[in-house]
């Protein structure tokens, strides 16, 4: 009984939410459903927590200003010893309006190769959200940056020559190479500090999660 009443929160509730309206609780959903396949009295805990979370913050949403309409995105990953966990993040109007959260499907064997699939995911995004602002009438709005904040990764997606170090990465996590080379994304480097994407890699002490939150929920300005 248990069990699938938590399947069914995950599935119906959490998951919905986390996907369509609050990026704050992605990062703890997208744990979450990690672990659906064996469900126990600490993960149902761990749901209501995020039920209780949301039923206490039930008046944040997406603020979004007009501004112009500028388009970017940051990616970030959390590398672990086996399934590292991806996150990106894209910003419109001071908003955003696509994020994700995920356990990497391959084991990173670096934190260089762990922040290229990252990335390169986020590029897939980017290149839909492009296409998408097109056929909205939007306009095209040139390349699309997607910040970084790792150095090494950074210099990959611009760099055609394979290092010693990095020869071993799959070819398919190269993407964000190729649209770069295209003029689609251009890759930034960003600080930590001020990488949105970290929010959504790794869980957070208080005060960093709210003021990160509020950035990308659209409460800073």
């Amino acid at each position: 009984q248990e069990s699938r009443g938590l399947g069914d929160v995950y599935k119906r509730q959490l998951l919905y939410v986390s996907v369509n309206t609050r990026p704050d609780i992605a990062y703890a959903v997208s744990y979450l459903g990690r672990a659906m396949s064996r469900p126990s009295p600490a993960l149902q805990e761990a749901a209501l927590h995020v039920i209780h979370y949301l039923h206490r913050h039930r008046d944040l949403g997406l603020r979004f200003v007009r501004d112009g309409g500028r388009l970017y995105g940051m990616s970030d990953s959390d590398w672990a010893v086996k399934h590292s966990t991806s996150g990106h993040v894209f910003m419109y109007c001071q908003a955003a309006i696509s994020w994700a959260s995920r356990k990497q499907k391959s084991v990173a064997l670096s934190s260089c190769e762990a922040e290229i699939v990252a990335a390169s995911d986020a590029g897939k995004e980017a290149v839909y959200l492009q296409n998408l602002l097109c056929e909205l009438g939007l306009g095209a709005m040139g390349p699309i940056p997607v910040s970084v904040d790792n150095t090494v990764a950074r210099n990959l997606a611009y760099n055609p020559e394979h290092h010693e170090r990095t020869k071993h990465i799959d070819r398919r996590h190269f993407y964000i190479r190729e649209l770069v080379e295209e003029g689609r994304i251009t890759v930034p480097f960003v600080c930590s500090a001020d990488n949105l994407a970290d929010f959504f890699t790794k869980p957070l002490a208080p005060a960093p999660f709210t003021a990160l939150r509020n950035r990308i929920m659209g409460y800073a300005h």
